[in-house]
């Protein structure tokens, strides 16, 4: 699965180049970025939880470690909303009626908090997020995620405030299980073989649509990521406890077909939360450059403060991606949402 996929904010460029006989020379290109100014900061998450009867466990941990989730969104500044659906909200199709797919605020055997949406404004936040995510687990063992995060987003009362325009859209499922989105309203769980299956691809080419994305600019506009069981021994596990589980295999594929990230159920729920958080602020704070430039020319500052290049994430300072032709940064140096980001080099070619 890819590891590293984010998304540019800005785009103000400046070239130029001279000749001398049959030989030229390339003066620096100039990218500046300003995330203030523009919407790339808004970031709109939308969590699709399992709420299947084996999943009680993993909901409480996710609603008891969302704090490390929120951390560094507020941290850094960044305008963020999150939503909750359920890995049946597909059966609004097959006559549940359209709450089915409604944005969760609580459940009935609960309580509701009355937002269907939280910000980091939102009163109580961390509690009223809890509440949201816990779905329970009287929820349909037919788990369909895919086709429920479709049902989710075109239900007209979630699209009419998510996900908002320009903001980038970060998909997280939490599940024990895998998909099996298909048309009909009968179960295919375990049949990767069924010709009714929906394709990745499908999935991909929606959300490229709703997104305006395409195969250049997916990175730049949304994510699927999830949490769930990536090998034998984590299934083996759980399987321990409650039979019934599976490998999240489509889950796998998704998250590499839309530059996402998978988590391991079976991992610290804290860290694995934290660690989609970071990986989501990179996604937002790629700087992509119009040129490929000479390596050893480029140079990154941010308000005004040369960043230091590293070679590993673990680091502070900033990384060239040169198979997109880009610019993370990381640690202590990634970007807050108000500030300047400029970087230098020498471009190869010219235009």
């Amino acid at each position: 699965m890819k590891k590293l996929a984010y998304l540019p904010l800005a785009v103000a460029l400046m070239t130029g180049c001279g000749s001398n006989s049959s030989s030229f020379s390339l003066l620096p290109s100039e990218a500046n970025f300003e995330q203030a100014a523009l919407t790339k900061n808004k970031i709109d998450i939308l969590w699709v939880v399992d709420n299947s009867g084996s999943m009680d466990s993993s909901q409480q941990a996710l609603a008891t470690n969302i704090a490390r989730f929120i951390e560094l969104f507020n941290k850094r500044g960044f305008d963020y909303s999150m939503a909750v659906s359920t890995s049946d909200a597909y059966k609004e199709l097959f006559g549940a009626g359209q709450n089915q797919s409604r944005f969760k605020d609580g459940t009935d055997s609960t309580s509701h908090t009355g937002y269907h949406v939280v910000t980091r404004n939102t009163p109580n936040l961390v509690s009223t997020f809890s509440t949201n995510v816990l779905q329970g687990i009287m929820g349909s063992g037919d788990e369909r995620a895919f086709q429920s995060i479709k049902q989710a987003l075109e239900n007209p009362d979630n699209a009419a405030v998510f996900p908002r325009p320009g903001a980038f859209l970060a998909v997280i499922i939490l599940s024990d299980e895998d998909d099996y989105s298909h048309d009909g309203s009968n179960s295919i769980a375990g049949d990767y073989s069924n010709p009714g299956l929906h394709s990745i691809a499908s999935y991909v080419s929606y959300l490229d649509g709703l997104t305006g994305a395409d195969a250049s600019t997916r990175a730049q506009k949304y994510s699927v990521n999830s949490i769930a069981i990536l090998d034998q021994q984590c299934l083996d596990t759980l399987n321990a406890e409650t039979p019934g589980r599976r490998i999240g295999i489509r889950y796998v594929e998704l998250a590499e077909a839309t530059n996402g990230i998978v988590g391991d159920l079976c991992g610290n729920f804290g860290q694995t939360l934290a660690d989609i958080s970071a990986y989501i602020l990179n996604a937002v704070t790629e700087f992509f450059l119009d040129r490929e430039p000479n390596v050893s020319t480029i140079r990154a500052y941010i308000d005004g403060k040369r960043v230091p290049r590293i070679e590993s994430p673990s680091g502070d300072g900033f990384i060239y991606h040169a198979d997109r032709n880009s610019i993370t940064f990381h640690g202590k140096w990634q970007p807050q949402a108000s500030q300047d980001v400029k970087v230098t080099f020498d471009p190869t070619s010219i235009r």
